[in-house]
Protein backbone atom coordinates (compact mmCIF):
# COMPACT_ATOMS: atom_id res chain seq x y z
CA UNK A 1 0.00 0.00 0.00
CA UNK A 2 1.31 3.45 -0.87
CA UNK A 3 1.04 5.84 2.03
CA UNK A 4 0.73 9.45 1.03
CA UNK A 5 0.05 12.79 2.58
CA UNK A 6 -2.19 15.44 1.10
CA UNK A 7 -1.93 19.05 2.25
CA UNK A 8 -4.27 21.80 1.05
CA UNK A 9 -3.55 25.48 1.58
CA UNK A 10 -6.37 27.90 0.96
CA UNK A 11 -7.56 31.32 1.97
CA UNK A 12 -8.14 34.83 0.73
CA UNK A 13 -5.70 36.50 -1.63
CA UNK A 14 -2.49 38.07 -0.44
CA UNK A 15 -2.00 36.13 2.80
CA UNK A 16 1.07 34.12 1.77
CA UNK A 17 -0.39 30.84 0.53
CA UNK A 18 2.18 30.56 -2.25
CA UNK A 19 5.08 31.16 0.13
CA UNK A 20 3.79 28.62 2.63
CA UNK A 21 3.14 26.04 -0.11
CA UNK A 22 6.59 26.46 -1.63
CA UNK A 23 8.29 26.17 1.76
CA UNK A 24 6.35 23.03 2.70
CA UNK A 25 7.19 21.45 -0.66
CA UNK A 26 10.87 22.39 -0.40
CA UNK A 27 11.16 21.07 3.17
CA UNK A 28 9.51 17.76 2.26
CA UNK A 29 11.69 17.39 -0.84
CA UNK A 30 14.86 18.08 1.15
CA UNK A 31 13.75 15.36 3.58
CA UNK A 32 13.68 12.91 0.66
CA UNK A 33 9.94 12.88 0.05
CA UNK A 34 8.57 12.84 -3.49
CA UNK A 35 6.48 15.99 -3.87
CA UNK A 36 3.86 17.06 -6.39
CA UNK A 37 2.71 20.63 -5.91
CA UNK A 38 -0.36 21.68 -7.84
CA UNK A 39 -1.26 25.34 -7.94
CA UNK A 40 -4.30 26.98 -9.47
CA UNK A 41 -2.81 30.46 -9.75
CA UNK A 42 -2.36 31.61 -13.35
CA UNK A 43 0.58 33.79 -12.24
CA UNK A 44 2.59 30.68 -11.24
CA UNK A 45 3.27 32.20 -7.81
CA UNK A 46 3.63 28.96 -5.87
CA UNK A 47 5.98 27.16 -8.24
CA UNK A 48 8.12 30.15 -9.24
CA UNK A 49 9.66 30.22 -5.76
CA UNK A 50 10.63 26.56 -6.06
CA UNK A 51 12.38 27.18 -9.38
CA UNK A 52 14.42 30.22 -8.28
CA UNK A 53 12.31 32.62 -10.36
CA UNK A 54 12.06 30.48 -13.51
CA UNK A 55 8.57 30.11 -14.90
CA UNK A 56 7.28 26.56 -15.30
CA UNK A 57 4.72 26.24 -18.10
CA UNK A 58 1.23 25.27 -16.98
CA UNK A 59 -0.35 22.02 -18.10
CA UNK A 60 -2.68 23.99 -20.36
CA UNK A 61 0.26 25.83 -21.96
CA UNK A 62 2.08 22.55 -22.64
CA UNK A 63 -1.05 20.97 -24.14
CA UNK A 64 -1.68 24.04 -26.28
CA UNK A 65 1.90 24.07 -27.59
CA UNK A 66 1.96 20.32 -28.24
CA UNK A 67 -1.30 20.67 -30.16
CA UNK A 68 0.29 23.28 -32.42
CA UNK A 69 3.28 21.01 -33.08
CA UNK A 70 1.12 18.09 -34.19
CA UNK A 71 -1.12 20.22 -36.46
Amino acid sequence: MNDHLEIAVYGKGGIGKSTVSANISAALAEAGTDVLQIGCDPKHDSTRQLMHGSVIPTVLEVLRDKGKESA
